[in-house]
């Protein structure tokens, strides 16, 4: 299982327009095999968290090349300042 967060910062004054393209990412991977997990939550002004659990490192990959998140990718570039992928830390 593979489980990870990703942070996303939107640029200034685009967080309505990054929300709009994150939107259909997540509803896409939500359908994905593989996806045990596909959750965007909204931590404040201008900031996402997307939650992500995979059935294997596979499967990520195969949702990594979808045309659904290769669109996210070229949309993101104007609208995201920056992003921080979070791993699961196993205690």
């Amino acid at each position: 299982m593979i489980e990870f967060s990703v942070v996303i910062f939107s640029q200034p004054n685009k967080q309505e327009a990054l929300l709009d393209a994150l939107t259909p990412l997540v509803k896409a991977s939500r359908e994905e095999t593989g996806a045990v997990m596909y959750d965007l939550h909204s931590c404040e002004e201008s900031v996402f968290v997307i939650t992500e659990k995979w059935e294997s490192q596979a499967m990520l990959d195969d949702h990594e090349a979808t045309a659904h998140f290769k669109s996210f990718q070229e949309k993101a570039g104007d609208l995201v300042e920056k992003v921080i992928r979070l791993p699961l830390v196993s205690i």
